[in-house]
């Protein structure tokens, strides 16, 4: 038998806690929990027992993360509101991140175990509401405890998962829907997300009205630079929007207008035809958006330049094609022919470069 199976005790997760949170910030709530309730660690402070660690200590214990990834997972924990993060020493010095346990929030309520610690079991626990002295305190990455040992957890100990390469791996952020149940009724998914309007018929994906205009406003631009294009599955692309806004922070304008910019650069409106493709490059095309565009050199053909100032300024001949049509307006407003014949052709050459550049705009 292969060592990789079971030979020591799994990671614990409850498959429903990760479908509210997503995978990764369940597996992290998981573990600031089992330190706060199977070990000495931590300190009470403003009525909640609080832990803290470093992102490389947190690391160790979650060898398959990245750091990003653990950062990322606390970020969207903190926003969704049910972990708290503070730097609750008083001592200006210290900006060390403590953890707590939100346990009255509604995600982690109606279903889902995570019992708050037992005051019986905090006798013994060191309290201080004052300043935070970390030298009595154990930091919770011990080397002899093991990752979430769940055996104390009369709930947990009945719900392991599977971890799969889906679930680690940093790069695929719509993995957060990959344990979602596919037993779960519509009328209890309504209930549970009142604002979906559209969703797939087991729940795992869906988004609320926003969510879905701005797919419909995406394909749009698509369909311009493809009238071919099939049309996508609606749900599919309005869970990657929603994705968008409630993991990553980012709201519809900034999504429509990172989206806007690729659609109309010379290299991405090649490569980003979907919402799934701006999530994965929005980070470098945020950056590259902020980047002064490098301006298309306007070519000069001298000879047609110094010729077309002859005929049209020289002998007033008509203009023989369009660039020549919006050169001799642009004169006519700058006085051109009562100018010495050197200054004249000085403006000209400026004139005519300027001409081209407004044609090319308008092709």
């Amino acid at each position: 038998m292969s060592l990789l199976l079971l030979k020591s005790r799994p990671l614990v997760v409850i498959p429903e806690l990760a479908v509210r949170l997503g995978l990764n910030e369940a597996m992290l709530l998981q573990q600031i929990q089992y330190w706060l309730t199977e070990t000495t660690s931590g300190v009470e402070y403003d009525g909640s027992r609080w832990i803290y660690n470093t992102v490389e200590e947190w690391k160790n214990q979650f060898p398959f993360f990245s750091e990003s990834t653990i950062k990322r997972a606390f970020t969207n924990l903190k926003k969704q509101g049910v972990l708290r993060i503070e730097q609750i020493n008083k001592s200006n010095h210290d900006r060390t991140n403590y953890y707590a346990i939100n346990y009255d929030h509604h995600l982690l309520t109606d279903g889902v175990n995570m019992t708050q610690s037992n005051s019986d079991n905090t006798s013994n626990r060191a309290v201080q509401n004052d300043l935070i002295d970390k030298r009595k305190l154990k930091p919770s990455n011990s080397s002899k405890c093991t990752v979430l040992n769940g055996s104390k957890w009369p709930v947990l100990t009945e719900n392991t998962t599977e971890i799969t390469s889906e679930s680690t791996t940093e790069t695929d952020h719509s993995s957060q829907n990959s344990d979602e149940s596919s037993d779960q009724s519509k009328n209890d998914f309504l209930t549970r997300y009142p604002e979906a309007v559209i969703y797939s018929a087991n729940g795992q994906k869906w988004g609320d009205e926003d969510d879905l205009k701005t797919a419909k406003w995406m394909f749009g631009r698509v369909k311009k630079l493809n009238p071919s294009a099939l049309e996508p599955t609606w749900y599919d692309w309005a869970n990657d929007i929603r994705l968008m806004r409630q993991i990553d922070g980012r709201t519809h304008e900034k999504i429509c207008a990172l989206f806007d910019w690729a659609n109309k650069d010379s290299f991405w409106h090649k490569n980003i035809l979907s919402p799934r493709k701006l999530r994965k490059h929005f980070d470098e095309l945020t950056i590259r958006s902020q980047e002064p565009r490098n301006e298309p050199k306007v070519q000069v053909d001298t000879i047609e330049r110094d010729s077309a100032f002859s005929r049209l300024i020289g002998s007033r001949s008509k203009p023989k094609n369009r660039i020549e049509e919006i050169a001799l307006e642009l004169a006519g407003k700058t006085g051109i022919r009562r100018m010495s014949e050197f200054s004249g052709r000085q403006a000209w050459n400026s004139i005519w470069k300027q001409a081209i550049e407004m044609l090319q705009e308008t092709q």
